[in-house]
Order: structure tokens, then sequence, then C-alpha cells
């Protein structure tokens, strides 16, 4: 063991390092939570040193901001309407895991995110979880033509052909009223 370690070695505590791995974020991002007091530490020979209970207890802020109180609702422009492709489609047996994979694998390379869509979303039943429900939202000034939308769609489905059952999927197409 280094010099350096043994010196930072506090039962029950942790150095700015180790903590941020635990946290999953930067050193810097630990320094600002120290700084703002969100996180409390004792600099120890000119050192941070973080209490090990505090760090695995530390709440982490959810991004953007936090609303104050819910959106209005709102009627869309008649020159505009939104549009809405749900698809309900059961997980193949077994294959739960592979599609976390998948899906992780698609969000790292940024694949498949369908022309002129505004909004993706990728959903699991919390209630029949060996559902997912896959939301698309586009503006019909926006979407594209009946070609693209099936060659993307059909390029979605081929990634996913191995864990989600398509020849069971359920196929919804709505057009939004009201907004927030």
């Amino acid at each position: 063991m280094t010099e350096e370690n043994e010196y930072l070695s506090i039962p029950g505590h942790v150095p700015v390092k180790v903590a941020a791995k635990m946290l999953g974020l930067s050193e810097d991002r630990v320094f600002q939570h120290i700084y703002s007091r969100r996180l409390r530490a004792k600099k120890v020979g000119g050192r941070y040193m973080l209490d090990i209970h505090e760090v695995e207890d530390f709440k982490r802020n959810p991004p953007g901001r936090v609303r104050e109180r819910a959106p209005k609702w709102r009627i869309y422009d008649r020159r505009i309407k939104l549009l809405n492709t749900q698809i309900v489609v059961p997980i193949r047996e077994g294959q739960e895991g592979i599609l976390e994979e998948k899906i992780q694998e698609m969000y790292i390379a940024q694949e498949h995110r369908l022309s002129g869509t505004m909004g993706r979303y990728i959903l699991r039943n919390i209630h029949s979880p060996e559902l997912v429900t896959i939301s698309l939202l586009w503006k019909d000034n926006e979407m594209p033509d009946e070609v693209t939308q099936h060659r993307e769609l059909e390029a979605f489905k081929a990634t996913f052909a191995d864990v989600l059952d398509w020849e069971r999927a359920v196929f919804t197409h709505n057009e939004g009223v009201l907004y927030t």
C-alpha cells in the first residue's frame, strides 16, 4: 500500500475519488456538493473525507427543474396535428436482460431516432412487466413520407426481433387533442 493510500485510510470514511465512483459522479461534482453543503466532509491533512454512510444515503437531484405546479392544458393549433403511434409488444420469455442491453446499445450508438419524431418513449408496463409500450410522437408537418417511416420502423423492429414478439404487437395510431 502506498503512503498516500495509508494516509487516506480512515475507518468509515472515503476520499472524494471513491465517493465519486460510488455516486457515479465526477470528482468536481462531488466537490460542488461538498461546497454547497449537500455532502458533509471533513478536511484531513488537506484532503476531504466523507462519511461512507452519508455517501451511500446521498440522494442526487433529478435532472432538470422541479415543477412547482402542473402545467396548464393547451389545445393544439388547428394547422398542425400531433400524431402518435403506440405499440404494445410482449418481451420474449427470458429475454428481459437482453432487451435492457439492446436498449443501452441503442442509446449509446444513438440509433433508431426515427425521422421527424419529436418524442420517443420505450416504457415497461408496471403491472405486466412482460409488456413494453413504444410511443412515437410526430407533428404532421414534420412526419416523414410513408416509405421512410416504414423503412425506419422495420429497421427498429429488426434490431429487437430476437427479444420482442412483433407478431403479437398491437399498433394504435392517435391524434392529439390536448397537451401540456
